[in-house]
This record gives structure tokens, sequence and C-alpha cells, in this order.
């Protein structure tokens, strides 16, 4: 290698060393400080709104002698910081704002863009329109020298204070404000409510459209939208505008305010899209229409039709127009009492669903008065029915109540008639005759007992036809009519005449039916059965049939002469006297023999033995 390239070699080689260590020397320490700016991406404020103030920090980062990069970014910045919006006596600026957050946290900002942090405030009500500085105190860690030792950070720090500031715009567009809400909605009904909402600026919003929001969900739009907007058009400053809403609110609704939220959307003066604060208000639903309803008189009994009446209360907490009582104890429910069918009581009959009661005041009573039919095998005691109130609601619609339980008493099954027969007579002429008094119903106005007699004492000979009389007594608690009587009779038991009438028989009454009966000739004297059942009509006008009531008809031997009107009794009758005749008259024979042996015996021995 030749000398001077040798030389050349040396040189580089030095220069390079030489260059190293500087570049070592320059690493090893760095300082620097951050450089932080505020802004606000949103500064249109309006007074008196409650809004988000949103800031974000831009640091920009000042090195003053630079070094390792991560050196570098630890000496700009600003660690640990926290930021807090000056106001009232701590700036001297005037700053129309009532901060709602305090000191807010936000960490290390490095540098670059770091945020949005938010701050509520509320403009002055007062405020006048214009641009404001809004102070904020910026409170962070600040490394302002770091060097390296050989691997070990070496920092110089201190806590760094300062005041940034943000542009703030105070507007006067348009605001609004509810000044009255009117109507009424209650629980498990739909209503009908008026807000009236004003522009309470001086600048008119066009084309404007308010949306409506329920928030609390016991309160929703019929449509069951969960917002509902109108448009307005232009609203000029002080004009009242009213909007009309149709809420559905729950029947376990409570009567407490329901927020309702109104957003209204504009084009202002530069015709530029602006959204006005969120306007509230509460909407209280009445409490849920309640009813009382009691049992009262019932005639319902077991195996029969009857009634019962319940009484019915409002109240409250409004009257009520229209008033129906329903009750339906069978599914599907009636038209009108919902969309669920009513528990059921298997063993009642509805004969009536409905009845009237009309408007009803609150703290008012009536009285509804229901048909129903117990089945044969139920139970008697009380029984629990139920029944609901349908009635017009506030929007005129049909509304129908919860369901309410009456407690009504069932009696047990009772005899509509108590029947026992009356001694039966035997005419003179030998028949039964079947004359009527002057009620003209089958009954002898001389002969209506007031008791049953049981049994026939002397009995129908056999061959004869007798008067049979029964005496009827009405047992139940409604008054019938139109009494149809029939007899039945079996062999060797008949009748020719087995149809009775009675016009009518309050409850308690009783009278005397009377029918013909005849026993064959062969029959033999013991006790035959008979019976005896009404076709009638109940206290409605509707026609029943009775129960089948037996009755005894006695056959027997008449030792009083009755025996004379049969033929078999005549027979034995003359064969008796026969052997009668024969026994006197050979009686007479030997009485006089005795009597001629007597005579001789004095005449021949003398003496008087």
């Amino acid at each position: 290698m030749s000398r001077i390239r040798k030389i050349a070699v040396v040189a580089l080689v030095c220069c390079l060393l030489v260059a190293g260590t500087a570049l070592v020397a320059a690493n090893d320490t760095v300082s620097g400080d951050p450089d932080i700016e505020a802004f606000a991406p949103e500064t249109a404020f309006v007074p008196g709104e409650e809004s988000t103030l949103q800031v974000s920090l831009n640091n920009r980062g000042d090195v003053s002698e630079e070094g390792f990069d991560d050196l570098e970014s630890e000496v700009v910045t600003a660690h640990e910081t926290t930021a807090r919006i000056l106001s009232g006596d701590e700036t001297n600026r005037d700053v129309p704002f009532d901060v709602r957050t305090g000191e807010q946290t936000v960490g290390d900002v490095p540098r670059g863009v770091t945020g949005p942090i938010d701050f509520t405030v509320v403009p002055d009500e007062d405020a006048e329109p214009g641009v404001y500085q809004v102070p904020i105190r910026l409170e962070y860690r600040n490394v302002y020298n770091a060097e390296d030792d050989n691997g070990a950070t070496l920092r110089d720090e201190r806590v760094e204070t300062e005041t940034v500031v943000v542009d703030v715009e105070i507007t006067d567009r348009a605001q609004f404000a509810v000044t009255a809400v009117d109507g009424a909605v209650q629980a498990g009904d739909t209503g009908v409510v008026d807000v009236t909402m004003r522009n309470v600026q001086n600048e008119t919003a066009r084309e404007a459209s308010v949306a409506a929001t329920p928030v609390d969900p016991d309160l929703t739009f019929t449509t069951e939208a969960g917002t509902t907007e109108t448009y307005v058009d232009d609203w000029a400053p002080g004009e009242n505008r009213t909007f009309t809403y149709r809420f559905d609110a729950a029947a376990d609704a409570t009567p407490r305010a329901s927020t309702l939220e109104f957003d209204v959307e504009y084009r202002d003066a530069e015709r530029a899209d602006a959204t006005a604060r969120t306007v509230r208000t509460g909407v209280t639903p009445l409490s849920r229409q309640a009813f009382d309803v009691t049992g009262l008189n019932s005639s319902l009994e077991v195996g029969k039709d009857g009634s019962f009446t319940v009484a019915v209360r409002n109240d409250g907490p409004r009257p009520v127009e229209n008033a129906v009582v329903a009750f339906d104890n069978e599914a599907p429910a009636p038209e009108g009492v919902g969309a669920d069918t009513i528990p059921t009581d298997e063993n009642v009959v509805p004969r009536e669903t409905r009845v009237t009661v009309g408007d009803l005041g609150v703290g008012e009573t009536a009285t509804a008065t229901f048909d129903a039919g117990i089945r044969t095998d139920a139970t008697p005691g009380n029984r629990t029915l139920n029944l609901v109130v349908r009635y017009r609601g506030l929007d005129d619609d049909v509304v129908v109540s919860d369901a309410y339980d009456a407690v009504v008493d069932v009696r047990p099954e009772q005899e509509t008639f108590a029947v026992s027969p009356v001694e039966p007579r035997v005419d003179e002429d030998g028949a039964g005759g079947n004359e009527t008094g002057s009620d003209g119903n089958g009954t002898d106005e001389g002969d209506n007992r007031t008791a049953a007699v049981a049994g026939a004492a002397t009995g129908i000979a056999p061959g004869e036809t007798a008067r049979y009389d029964v005496v009827v007594r009405n047992t139940g608690s409604e008054p019938v009519s139109d009494v149809q009587a029939k007899l039945f009779v079996d062999e060797p038991i008949s009748s020719d005449d087995d149809e009775a009438f009675v016009t009518s028989l309050d409850p308690g009454e009783e009278t005397t039916l009377r029918f013909e009966v005849s026993a064959d000739g062969g029959a033999a004297p013991k006790t035959y059965s008979a019976a005896v059942d009404f076709r009638y009509d109940d206290a409605e006008g509707d026609e029943q049939l009775s129960d089948t009531y037996r009755l005894p008809v006695e056959v027997a031997t008449d030792d009083g002469g009755s025996v004379l009107r049969s033929p078999v009794g005549i027979v034995a009758l003359l064969s008796a006297l026969a052997i009668g005749a024969a026994a006197v008259w050979k009686r007479g024979r030997v009485s006089r023999a005795i009597s001629r042996f007597r005579r001789r015996a004095r005449d021949r021995f003398g003496g008087n033995r």
C-alpha cells in the first residue's frame, strides 16, 4: 500500500472516531418543555341551556437540547396532567358560565392532540351573545432535563401550572320552553295530552320540526313509535304552538311524573341547520280505575236457576260513563270484556252476562242482578264469582277493569213442592166424584187443609172407585203459576181422572187437588204406589218440570158394608146367612124334643123334677 493511501485511511478512521464521540456526547442529555394549546370543536352555546364543552389539547413540544428520541419524548410530555375551568374570582376574564364539572384527570399529554375532555357548563340566562375566552388551568409534572447515565435515566423535573384558553360563542339562536300541559292519561287506558311550547328567543326558527320522546316506559305513544315528529314550519319569537299526543299508560303505571323530551331542529337566519336545547316536561298518569264489588242477595240453589245481586262502587280516581257490569263464568269471554277469559266455575252456568248500571261518580254505588243456573252435582255453600266493569275511557274508548271477586251463597237443593195424600172418600153411589170448587182449579174451597195428612186410613175396596185427594204446598222461595198436575198409577190401580190444575201458588201456600182412582176386583189388600209431577211456570215465566213425588194408595176390605158392593162379598154373605139359618132351624127341633121329654117325666113320676 502506498504511503499516501495509508495516510488517507488513518485520517478517515480518526474522523469517524471523533464524530462518534461527538454523537454519543450529544445524546447523553436532552432538555425541553411541553407547549400546549387548547381548542373546542363546538363553540356555539345558548344562554340558560346546559351543554357539554369538549376541550382538546394540542401539545407541540419544545426541545431546546436534542438527544435520544425516548429522552426527547419524555421532556416534551406533560405528565399526570389535570385540567379545570377557571370561573368567578379565579379569573379576570368575563366568563358568563356556570361550570358543573370540577377538575378532570387527563393523564400524560404527549406531542399531538389529546382529548376531548368533557366539561358540563350552563351559560348565564342573561349572557349577551358573543365570543368569550374560557380559561382552563392545566397542572402537570414537567421533566425539563433528562440524561442517560450508562443506561439509567437521570431526570430534572418540576410541577408546572399554566392557563390555556378556548374561544366559546354564545348565540341568540331560537330556544323553546314548555308553557302548559293539558289533558290526562290513566293507567291501563289511553289518553290525550296537549303540550304548549313557546319560542323564547329573538330568532325565528325556520322549517322547524319538533321531536317528542317519552323517556319513561310507563308512558308510550299509542302508535308504539319511540319518537313522534311534528313539522312546524316558521316559528316566530314569542309564538306559542300546541302539540297533541295520544299516550298509552301501562296498567301498573304509578301516579308520578313521567319525563317527556322535546328536541327542535330548524334553520337559523343564515339558513344553517341548528338544534335547540332539549326541552323536558312531565306527564303524570292517573292511577288505575278501581271498583269494589260485593255480593248481596242470592237465590242460587243447587240444581236450579236463580239469581244473585252485586253492589259495585266506583273507588275512583275519576267518574266513569256508561258502566256495564259483566259476568261470564265460561270461556270465551263476551265481546268487550277483554282478550283473556275470566276464570271459570264449572258448576255455575250464566244465564245473563251483562247489566248496564250507567254513569258512576267517584264513591257512587249501583247494583246489578244476574241470572245463573247451578248444576245438580254442585256443592252448596259460598261461591266466588268473577266480574269486571266495562266503561268508557278518557279517549271515549272501551276500557275493561281488573276482574273482581264476588262471594255469593248457593243453597242446598230444595223441593219446589211438598205433596201428601188426604184420606180417600167413597161416594154414596160408589164413585169418587171429582167436583170442583168455585175457583175452578180442581180444589175444594171448604177442604183446603193447612197441614199435610199422611196416608189413606180406610183405603179403597177391590172393585171400587174412590176420590183421591192430594195436598200440594209451594215450598220454594218464589211464586209459581199455571201448575198442571198429573197422577200416574199402575195395575191393579187405574185412574180415569188423573189431571188437575192450579192457577198459582205463592211461597208457603197450599191447596188440595182431586183425582179418581179405582182398584180392580181382584186387587189384593195392600199398599200400592202412585206418583204425581207438576209442569209449571216459575217467577220468570219459564216453564219447569218438577221432580216426581211418590204417594201411597191403600187397597183394603171395608168392614163397614162396602163389601156388599163386591160380587165376592155378596156370595160370602149369602153363604153365611144360609149356614146361620140352618143352624137356627136345627137348634129349634132339639129344643122342642127336650121339652116333650121333661113333660112326660113329670106325668109319670110326679113332683117337680
